[in-house]
């Protein structure tokens, strides 16, 4: 995500998430996975979480400037409808078990 390519396709793929989430409605929401996006910015739900399956890395790379839920993307501890927005942006295609989650 570092070269020109990367930061044009992350910067095109904000864009459409801004575009996405701006007028969806509700309390909760939730984005699962890729902390270098955030694709919950341009949303005004009052609880926003970030939801990680690794530490943010320390070199700078993929750091967050926000609080980020260490969790399995497999075993979230929400209860059944409790969120009212959940993204994944690119998620499903690196997760182990997409079905699962």
């Amino acid at each position: 995500m570092q070269s020109p390519a990367g930061q044009y396709l992350l910067s095109w793929e904000q864009a459409q998430f801004d575009h996405a989430v701006a007028d969806v409605f509700g309390f909760h929401a939730l984005q699962l996975g890729l902390p270098q996006l955030n694709a919950l910015q341009a949303n005004r739900m009052p609880h926003r979480w970030l939801g990680s399956d690794a530490l943010p890395l320390t070199d700078g790379s993929a750091m967050v400037d926000r609080d980020a839920l260490l969790t399995n993307y497999e075993a979230l501890p929400f209860p059944s409808a409790s969120l009212d927005l959940l993204v994944l942006p690119h998620t499903l295609e690196l997760s182990y078990d997409p079905h699962a989650t």
